[in-house]
C-alpha cells in the first residue's frame, strides 16, 4: 500500500488531497500545526500528526514511514501580506521539509506552488515553458519554494515536482475553512448574508478555475508517473470565466436555491478590457490525465451554499 504524508492537511487544498487519497485506499499520514475537530472526524482512517514545518525540534523527533510527501503547507495570499511570515513558511518551510523527507528516507515529493507565479493580468497561452512575471509576494513566495524543490532535485536529494495551480475551488469539507476571500466562496457569502454581491472592480478580469477533485486527480497521476528530474506542471482546467461571469453563475444558483432574486452590483471601472487567456497542460495529458467535466462551478457553488445553510 502507498504511503503518502500530506503537510497543511488542515488546509483548503490539503484536506481534500488527504480526504481523496484516503477514499483510494492510501495509507495517508496527515500533518498540521493543528487540527480542526471537523478536520479529525472527515479525516478518520488517516494518521494524524501536529506537526510545525518551521520547527526543527518537532521536524527531528517525528519519524514517519512514508513513500512520498504532498507539500501543501506554503504561504496563501494573505499570509503572503506579511512578507516575513510568507518567506518564512514557502522557502524555510519547504527546505525543512526536504530536509525532512531526506533524514526520513521519502525520496519524492510535491510541491505546491502557484499559477501567479506567470503574473497576474495574463494573456495568450500559457504553457510551463513561458517566461516567469511574477507580481507579488505571494507569486515570488512560491517561486521560492519551487527554487529550494529543483535545487534538492538537481542535487540528487529528492526527487521533487512543483505543481502550479490556478484559482482553486470546490466543497468546504470541514469548519477549518477560512479562506473566503477566494471565488466564488467571496460571492456565495455575500449572497447568503446580504442578499447581493458587489464586485469592487468592473467584473472583466479573466481568471482560470480549476476543480479540488481535478487538482487531486492531477496530483495522482504525476505520483504515478514520477520523473526522474525535477519538472513543473500547470493543474489548470478548460474552464475561464470573467469575475462577473462567476457572479452570474452565483446569481443563478442562488435564485434556484433560495427562490428570490440576488442583484450583482458593479462598482469598478477597472480593468477596461478581458484579458484573455487559456492554459497548456500538455505535460498532464502526456501522462494521461483527462479533465472530467462534470466537476463544475454550478455543482460546487450549490455545495458552498448547502454549508452555509448547514451553519447558519
Amino acid at each position: 500500500m502507498m504511503k503518502i504524508l500530506i503537510t497543511g492537511a488542515n488546509g483548503f487544498i490539503g484536506t481534500y488531497l488527504a480526504n481523496f487519497f484516503l477514499k483510494k485506499g492510501v495509507h495517508v499520514i496527515a500533518t498540521s500545526r493543528q487540527f480542526h475537530p471537523t478536520t479529525t472526524k472527515l479525516l478518520k482512517g488517516a494518521d494524524l500528526i501536529e506537526m510545525d514545518i518551521l520547527s526543527p525540534t518537532q521536524l527531528q523527533n517525528i519519524k514517519p514511514d512514508a513513500d512520498i510527501i504532498i507539500h501543501t503547507a506554503t504561504a496563501n495570499d494573505i499570509l503572503s501580506k506579511n512578507t516575513l511570515k510568507g518567506i518564512e513558511l514557502s522557502a524555510l518551510g519547504t527546505k525543512n521539509i526536504l530536509d525532512f523527507a531526506g533524514k526520513n528516507h521519502i525520496d519524492k515529493c510535491v510541491v505546491f506552488s502557484t499559477f501567479q507565479v506567470y503574473g497576474t493580468e495574463l494573456t495568450g497561452a500559457i504553457s510551463e515553458s513561458t517566461a516567469l512575471n511574477y507580481q507579488n509576494d505571494y507569486g515570488l513566495n512560491h517561486l521560492l519554494a519551487e527554487m529550494y524543490a529543483e535545487m534538492y532535485s538537481r542535487q540528487g536529494k529528492v526527487k521533487c515536482v512543483s505543481v502550479r495551480p490556478t484559482n482553486v475551488y470546490g466543497p468546504i469539507l470541514t469548519d477549518a475553512f477560512n479562506r473566503w476571500s477566494l471565488v466564488p466562496g467571496c460571492f456565495c457569502k455575500e449572497a447568503f448574508e446580504s442578499g447581493v454581491i458587489k464586485i469592487k472592480s468592473s467584473g472583466k478580469q479573466m481568471r482560470n478555475f480549476v476543480h479540488l477533485e481535478n487538482l487531486s486527480r492531477a496530483v495522482e497521476y504525476i505520483i504515478q508517473n514520477f520523473p526522474d528530474e525535477h519538472e513543473h506542471y500547470n493543474l489548470a482546467s478548460s474552464q475561464g470565466n470573467t469575475m462577473l461571469e462567476v457572479a452570474e453563475t452565483v446569481k443563478q444558483v442562488y435564485e434556484k436555491e433560495f427562490q428570490k432574486p440576488l442583484q450583482v452590483y458593479i462598482e469598478g471601472r477597472e480593468p477596461e478590457a478581458t484579458n484573455f487567456f487559456t492554459v497548456r497542460m500538455d505535460k498532464l495529458k502526456h501522462i494521461g490525465f483527462v479533465e472530467d467535466n462534470s466537476f463544475s462551478l454550478q455543482s460546487a457553488i450549490k455545495q458552498i451554499f448547502e454549508y452555509l445553510k448547514s451553519k447558519k
